[in-house]
């Protein structure tokens, strides 16, 4: 079963990593992310779509927004950058092209690639030369090169590829279980809809997003319960049904494995914040 796991980031944070395959780990950020693949293929799930990246493709992913990649490796820069970095150094009007249109996907021409990797490989430099001394980044000179990516994605337009029917089917799958997952009893229910049967669902899902359908199913219940126990206006029973579970030991079962601790340790943990 996939984890949905919270990773924390700081203000801004580049690497530039290898991905030797397929993750199932389906995960959010407290940060913006901003993935550059320089080579390989890549299967990018976000939220409720799907998109086949290649090299030179941009992704950029909001905070709070699961996501998850699978398929073949390749080389790739990888950055954080909290919300609080750029508005601290960027005004709304700056902000706003770019921001209304996340999830962003974009692939470039070589001329506009080569731009971006000299972009990219500065930024990284700097960084690791501030790490390597054990000095604080430079976040102006940083808020600089994050500007000039910015600009190159804030004029390009956003694209949403699928590359064949069944990634349009998995999508159609994923919205249905987006809408309806506090009524979802079992994947029948689900496959029923759809018009196939359940090994082919649970097939073809484990084959286009590289996790099960039971873990993501869960991941988006216990997501929801999440947010409704820091409401606090409901119990945990109350909210174990209203997210989809018959049985509150079940809920419970699945809520320590995707968070850690018992919804009761949680709701104690986030009461007062």
């Amino acid at each position: 079963m996939a984890s949905n796991k919270q990773i924390g980031s700081a203000d801004f944070f580049i690497a530039k990593k290898t991905s030797k395959g397929s993750s199932d780990i389906l995960h959010q950020h407290q940060s913006f992310e901003l993935y550059y693949l320089i080579n390989g293929k890549r299967e990018y799930f976000i939220g409720d779509r799907h998109f086949p990246i290649s090299a030179g493709s941009i992704v950029i992913i909001p905070p709070k927004v699961l996501h998850t990649t699978t398929s073949a490796g390749g080389l790739r820069y990888l950055l954080h950058f909290s919300e609080s970095f750029l508005r601290r150094y960027f005004t709304e009007e700056m902000l706003k092209p770019l921001l209304n249109q996340l999830p962003f996907v974009f692939c470039g021409d070589d001329i506009e690639n080569d731009h971006i990797k000299r972009i990219l490989a500065a930024m990284l430099t700097e960084y690791n030369n501030a790490t390597n001394k054990q000095i604080p980044c430079n976040d102006v000179l940083m808020a600089g090169y994050l500007y000039q990516l910015l600009f190159v994605c804030g004029n390009e337009n956003n694209t949403y590829v699928f590359s064949n029917n069944a990634d349009k089917r998995i999508t159609q799958i994923i919205q249905y279980i987006n809408k309806n997952y506090s009524y979802i009893n079992d994947i029948e229910e689900i496959a029923r809809t759809f018009f196939i049967s359940k090994s082919h669902l649970c097939r073809l899902f484990k084959k286009s997003l590289g996790i099960t359908l039971v873990s993501y199913l869960n991941t988006i219940k216990i997501k929801a319960a999440c947010a409704m126990i820091k409401e606090d206006t409901e119990s945990l029973n109350q909210i174990a049904l209203h997210c989809g579970f018959n049985s509150y030991s079940y809920f419970c079962k699945v809520f320590k494995f995707e968070k850690g601790v018992t919804p009761t340790e949680y709701k104690k943990r986030h009461k007062y914040l």
